[in-house]
């Protein structure tokens, strides 16, 4: 499965939604190549972002194991970790919402969500490309008097 970076789908973006003025009917040919771009990106990233979230619930539950002194000594060896010397209740959701792991795993589900969210937005700006066109051909003719 190709993973595109942020950086790189906006300059592919920046690259992509230019039109050239003097070939209006190549920018009309050009959509559904892009929008087929675009949208294989997004359902990639669509994919990820739900990978990101099983694997940030399964954290989650490591985790909250691992803090209440549930996580047998097998698994403690398996990920190097130490048990862990507090288990006061009460403060359980600071330690889950603090811990490195768990927010590296949220961050990468919210890279994947914003790339989707970045696709989608082009996607919507190439099915109004059509009447864009449309709209500069027609100017086009005016202006020529034709």
């Amino acid at each position: 499965m190709m993973m595109t970076k942020l950086d790189e789908l906006l300059k592919m973006w920046v690259s992509d939604c230019n039109i050239d003025r003097t070939e209006p009917g190549k920018a009309l040919l050009d959509i559904p190549k892009l929008h087929s771009k675009y949208l294989n990106i997004l359902s990639n990233h669509r994919l990820l972002s739900k990978e990101a979230e099983f694997k940030y619930q399964k954290m989650r539950k490591l985790k909250w194991e691992y803090y209440t002194g549930k996580l047998d000594d097998d698994d403690l060896k398996k990920y190097g970790w130490i048990p862990f010397p507090y288990t006061l209740k009460s403060d359980l959701t600071t330690y889950l919402e603090a811990d490195e792991d768990m927010n590296r795993c949220a961050a990468q589900k919210a890279i994947h969500d914003e790339i989707v969210d970045v696709c989608t937005s082009i996607i919507k700006e190439l099915n109004s490309r059509t009447y864009q066109l449309r709209d500069f051909i027609q100017w086009e003719r005016f202006i020529q008097g034709v």
